[in-house]
């Protein structure tokens, strides 16, 4: 098959505000950038230590001073990279924003030339699968974000790359689709992903229940398959 390309460059802003807490008003963004290798290890204990409590217990876990414990640093330390617990959530935030970033668009932008649509779905929609199942933490900070920070900026701007991304497979996969029609198609088959990706939050929840969890994404897979048969 011939092969399209289409691609966006959405604007890469970030917005950063002051938010209070415990009493003192301070900004979102980090004090100081972390200086040589062992101020790198420092910031991303405290960033791995920030994704372990948000998994544990959503964004009210997160406590700097509950943080430094479990790090097995002192406060003092968490506040020399980070003002408060918005700016640690944002750098955790931008984080995950680049690593969904790179293995989302790396798995859709695969060569399917040739490969039917059953197979182009598992190779697809598998790594992106994995990575959730990796990254707990990452649903917390993806849901109900609200307003223009720089989480939320970010989480849209991945969310319009994998539109495009998706409309760019799509054009690979049937080079005469129409625009509208391949747009169309793209959101539906985004939205399918949205489903799976609820269900992989769900998925504790799931297998207490005595469902068969793994059934269950492989027919959220078969729906994905299914529609874009009939469509392309």
């Amino acid at each position: 098959m011939s092969k399209s390309s289409h691609s966006q460059s959405p604007n890469h802003q970030t917005v950063n505000s002051p938010v209070s807490e415990e009493g003192h008003a301070k900004s979102q963004t980090a004090r100081r950038s972390p200086s040589g290798k062992r101020g790198q290890q420092r910031r991303d204990l405290i960033l791995d230590t920030a994704a372990d409590l948000l998994a544990d217990g959503g964004t009210e876990a997160i406590n700097t001073n509950v943080l430094a414990e479990r790090a097995g640093i002192s406060v003092g330390s968490v506040y020399q990279y980070f003002s408060n617990k918005e700016a640690i959530l944002n750098a955790l935030g931008e984080r995950y924003m680049q690593q969904l970033s790179s293995n989302t668009l790396a798995a859709l932008q695969q060569d399917v030339s040739g490969l039917d649509f059953s197979t182009i779905v598992d190779r697809v929609i598998d790594p992106m699968i994995a990575f959730e199942r990796k990254h707990p933490a990452f649903r917390h900070l993806n849901a109900g974000q609200e307003g223009q920070t720089t989480l939320t900026q970010a989480a849209q701007r991945v969310d319009q790359e994998i539109l495009t991304t998706i409309y760019d497979l799509l054009l690979r996969v049937n080079p005469n689709l129409n625009p509208i029609q391949g747009q169309k198609i793209a959101r539906v088959t985004k939205a399918i992903y949205k489903g799976i990706s609820y269900l992989i939050g769900q998925e504790k929840e799931i297998e207490k229940e005595g469902v068969n969890f793994e059934i269950m994404i492989a027919e959220m897979k078969q729906m994905m398959t299914d529609y874009l048969q009939k469509n392309l």
